[in-house]
């Protein structure tokens, strides 16, 4: 390898590390209500209880390994899973204004 064929291998793993290291946000549909006080067991997402039963988690995951640790929460809990979606940045959640309780 040249030198200049070094550099470009050592930026091109620089920038996958800096892009794996950004946080995703993500919106988590489930059946049921949960309280507020599961905040901080469900990695800090924030909790929405809709008026048609459902629940959402919504907020930004370190990585994939911190998303499957929340969907294996969810289903050690016996809780039905209904969607899971990655946000865009810009994206926000029109329904997350306020809990309904």
């Amino acid at each position: 390898m040249t030198p200049h064929q070094v550099a470009l291998y050592i930026m091109g793993n620089i920038a996958t590390e800096r892009k794996l290291e950004v946080p995703e946000i993500y919106k988590i549909l489930i059946e049921g209500h949960l309280q507020d006080r599961w905040e901080e067991w469900f990695e800090g997402l924030m909790i929405c209880r809709k008026a048609d039963g459902t629940t959402t988690l919504s907020g930004s995951l370190s990585d994939q390994t911190a998303l499957h640790g929340v969907l294996l929460k969810i289903r050690n809990m016996n809780l039905k899973l209904i969607s899971v979606n990655k946000m865009k940045e810009n994206q926000e959640d029109k329904n997350s204004n306020g809990k309904e309780k």
